[in-house]
């Protein structure tokens, strides 16, 4: 049996990180494994959470680093909600688009990654944004590194949307949860993809009991069927242009702004999930692998 370690060792593999709500430390956990493993990715991709750890990953940052500087983050150090006022107005729907402005994240960022564009990482790096006035996805190649993290970070309703010129920018897992064919596009030598995809409902997945949903629950849901609908086309079209996609989905506690504190707890999760998952069947990570 060949193992999902010995199919990625010696080969140039992408790194798809996805979104996930606050699932950075997750993601971390995962580079963590990797690393302990040996297994570099020769260029990464993310959404969201993923577009976070994707960028420290590709700019130079370590596992050590990227776990060190995720367990020191405090909500107060990206907490700046809007005046009361505009907070009324995202409640109405009207103006304003979320509740958190988004600066003190955005000085986080630029402070702490290494390079200030994405063309001076140190391997390939994509990330995707939502262009809302433009109603498209928005992929990155070049460009203000902190900006692109911001945008394709800024959740709706909690953060507001990020201005680029005349657009603007939200939450990239709105598109495209995972950015398989960008980066498969933008690193056409790649020899497989490796794929972290989170649930979109953490605290669905951790209890596994089924859940009523409200009018905004119910919208949510469908969007992450449709969100998952794309990426699972994504990854056949790989499959199918001999791209092999490796996907590791593993269920971690649930995170949010309250929570961060569980926040080491989900990163130890995901690199016991991974490390156990590297030793197993490679075979068996490929599920949207062509029928021979």
């Amino acid at each position: 049996m060949s193992t999902l370690a010995d199919s990625l060792r010696g080969r140039r593999f992408g790194l798809v990180l996805s979104a996930g709500y606050f699932g950075f430390f997750g993601h971390a956990g995962v580079v963590a494994a990797l690393e302990a493993a040996g297994l570099a990715p020769a260029a990464w991709a993310g959404t969201s959470a993923g577009a976070l750890v994707a960028a420290m990953g590709a700019s130079g940052m370590n596992a050590g680093a990227i776990a060190e500087l995720m367990g020191t983050v405090k909500r107060e150090d990206f907490w700046d909600p809007a005046p009361l006022s505009l907070v009324w107005n995202t409640l109405r729907g009207r103006g304003a688009t979320g509740l958190l402005r988004g600066e003190r994240f955005r000085a986080l960022l630029e402070r702490h990654l290494p390079v200030r564009d994405i063309e001076s990482c140190r391997a390939p790096l994509v990330i995707v944004t939502s262009d809302v006035t433009s109603a498209s996805p928005r992929v990155h190649v070049r460009g203000p590194l902190a900006a692109a993290v911001h945008a394709s970070c800024a959740y709706p309703g909690l953060f507001q949307t990020v201005d680029d010129e005349a657009s603007q920018l939200w939450d990239g897992g709105l598109v495209d949860k995972a950015p398989l064919v960008a980066l498969a596009e933008r690193a056409s030598d790649l020899d497989a993809l490796l794929v972290t995809y989170l649930p979109s409902d953490t605290k669905a997945a951790a209890t596994s009991r089924p859940r009523r949903h409200g009018y905004v629950g119910g919208l949510a849901q469908g969007l992450a069927a449709v969100r998952h609908e794309h990426y699972v086309l994504q990854a056949k079209l790989c499959e199918a242009r001999g791209l092999p996609v490796y996907e590791l989905s593993p269920t971690l506690t649930p995170l949010g702004p309250t929570r961060l504190h569980l926040g080491p707890r989900a990163l130890d999760e995901a690199r016991t999930f991974v490390t156990c998952a590297l030793d197993g069947s490679a075979e068996a990570m490929r599920p949207y692998k062509r029928a021979s």
